[in-house]
């Protein structure tokens, strides 16, 4: 999905609620996004369209429209909702540079079925070593 697909966005309670020109819509909530959620209300309102999704130049935030419409196509998304696991740590542990890692999690790239399983496993077996503690 790209820019030109996208019909309008406008803020709704916690989020922005995104109309394709398909009909389809979407919402971002900015719960799902640590920067988002910390963001002021200001900062949240300040984005700008990208050819591929939103951008937050303040936040050093993007977010694909792809993972805004297919959430369920982005399971490396969910690392949101483990702030205390570092992503950077783990892509350090797989040999993976981190700025991939960060593309992969966004959405503004997608890694291959066996890549994303390498991944997960690794956050698996970092979860293995946190309850060792």
């Amino acid at each position: 999905m790209y820019r030109e697909d996208i019909e309008k966005i406008e803020p709704v309670n916690e989020g922005l609620r995104l109309t394709a020109k398909d009909g389809r819509t979407a919402t971002l909530f900015f719960a799902m996004f640590d920067r988002l959620k910390q963001a002021s209300p200001e900062q949240r309102l300040d984005f700008r369209m990208s050819f591929g999704g939103l951008r937050w130049e303040s936040l050093d935030e993007d977010i694909s429209y792809d993972s805004i419409f297919e959430p369920e196509n982005f399971p490396l998304r969910l690392s949101t909702a483990l702030r205390p696991l570092n992503m950077s740590e783990v892509a350090r542990r797989l040999g993976i540079q981190q700025s991939l890692m960060a593309a992969y999690m966004n959405g503004s790239k997608h890694p291959s079925p066996e890549r994303q399983k390498m991944i997960c496993d690794e956050i698996h077996k970092i979860g293995r070593e946190l309850l060792e503690v």
